[in-house]
């Protein structure tokens, strides 16, 4: 088995022995679906990560995932335990920017190692909303459980550009200049982001964003367009199910 699934295996196995009795009962999870089937919750798909107990992994994370990453300190818990479900990412360097930007979060790799670096050795940078501006979503203010979900689904645009050459990264920039490909590309990226073992971070985090936050209906409403509702997310959970 290569080093870097060991690695995943062996520390997602400590999240779970610490976590597992945690599961949608903690104030850092958003909600608990009265329809959410249990058989769901997998080795891997933990219901809720609580911010109580992540402190107790969070060091052995961060020997793994922390490497070529600059981490804000308050936000470096949600960002490793996000990160372990991305094990191609171990290497990459990532810098964490707080600035004023119109969204939550945003994410793209830098110009000068998208130009000038092979795929595999490119440079990303997250930017994160620190404006107060009323009607917008700060980090600060998404459950924990959430904000794992939000994170997660940058690392996801991350993997999907690892994949792609120059002309494929401009193909997916291209895609913010029509409403529709927007929606689709996100969805997609949502998509994957569940696939990954992320489900209910990603529906705490939709859930949120639509339903229980400050934003502007504005907002909300960008939100319910051009990404996967909570409805959609828990259809994603069904049909795994089934299968």
């Amino acid at each position: 088995m290569p080093f870097k699934a060991i690695s995943l295996f062996i520390v997602q196995f400590i999240l779970y022995c610490l976590i597992n009795s945690s599961f949608a009962q903690k104030k850092d999870c958003v909600s608990k679906h009265p329809h959410s089937p249990s058989s769901a919750i997998s080795f891997f798909n933990l219901h809720c990560i609580d911010s109580l107990q992540q402190g107790k992994t969070i060091d052995s994370l961060d020997l793994i995932y922390g490497k070529n990453k600059k981490i804000p300190t308050k936000y470096r818990s949600a960002i490793l335990i996000a990160l372990s479900y991305y094990p191609e990412l171990i290497q990459t360097p990532i810098d964490f920017k707080e600035c004023t930007i119109k969204t939550t979060l945003n994410a793209r790799p830098t110009i000068s190692s998208l130009c000038f670096k092979n795929k595999s050795k490119r440079n990303y940078v997250v930017r994160i909303n620190n404006s107060q501006k009323e009607g917008m979503i700060t980090i600060d203010e998404v459950p924990f459980n959430a904000r794992i979900g939000i994170f997660a689904h940058e690392f996801s645009h991350f993997v999907d550009y690892q994949n792609r050459t120059f002309g494929g990264v401009l193909e997916r920039l291209w895609a913010y200049t029509s409403k529709k490909r927007k929606a689709n590309y996100e969805k997609e990226i949502d998509s994957m982001t569940v696939a990954r073992g992320l489900k209910w971070q990603m529906y705490d985090w939709s859930y949120y964003a639509i339903f229980l936050s400050d934003a502007s209906e504005s907002y909300k409403s960008f939100k319910k367009s051009t990404y996967l509702k909570p409805k959609e997310i828990l259809n994603q959970i069904d049909e795994e199910v089934r299968e």
